[in-house]
């Protein structure tokens, strides 16, 4: 299947992420968009415009990164990253959607402050930087359950505590939660994690 990113997404960070922790590195033939790709290509593969987005072989476009973890999670007979019931199920898919919450709080933001100074809304900053604190207290709360090895969850929460770092949102937030921090510095050790760093910024 052929799969379309860019290099800076956290959500496709997670999809990268999720096949290589799921022991199938190679299932997703990548393709990294520049923004001027992206703009001409995604609105024809994906109807709204967002990457990452995999077409399989039969065609078949699925997005966006829940849903392609999942598939990926599918095609596996090893752990499962979503467990397949009870408690633990619900509470995994809780972690990754409260984690994808702050990965799009922390674009909101990047993006606004990336534009002209006197275009910018202080509004707007200032509500989804709220949504950044809020999320990152939740994320401390839950981190005493986190799991080694990562579910779907802790991948997620990874990847949008990454993406806070490359884009320099909340860059305080390790001496506000010490915790989170120790955690994030095991789960950037593991390859998955080093193998997707972003190499430059798009």
């Amino acid at each position: 299947m052929k799969g379309y990113a860019t290099v800076s997404s956290p959500f496709a960070r997670k999809v990268r992420m999720a096949v290589i922790e799921t022991g199938q590195p190679d299932i997703i033939d990548w393709q990294m968009l520049s923004r001027e790709e992206r703009a001409e290509m995604l609105g024809v593969i994906n109807p709204l415009g967002k990457v990452p987005v995999v077409v399989l072989d039969s065609g078949q476009a699925l997005y966006d990164s829940p849903v392609i973890c999942a598939y990926v999670d599918a095609l596996h007979n090893g752990t499962k990253l979503i467990p397949a019931e009870g408690p633990e199920r619900w509470w995994v898919l809780m972690l990754e959607a409260l984690s994808d919450g702050l990965s799009e709080a922390v674009v909101a933001v990047a993006q606004e402050g990336a534009k002209p100074k006197d275009m910018q809304s202080q509004r707007v900053i200032d509500r989804q930087g709220a949504k950044v604190t809020t999320a990152l207290a939740a994320l401390k709360a839950e981190a005493g359950a986190f799991s080694d090895p990562p579910t779907m969850g802790e991948i997620a929460a990874a990847c949008a505590l990454g993406y806070m770092d490359y884009r320099g949102v909340a860059s305080d937030w390790r001496e506000r939660h010490p915790a989170l921090a120790v955690w994030y510095g095991r789960m950037s050790a593991r390859p998955s994690f080093a193998q997707t760093l972003p190499e430059d910024k798009a």
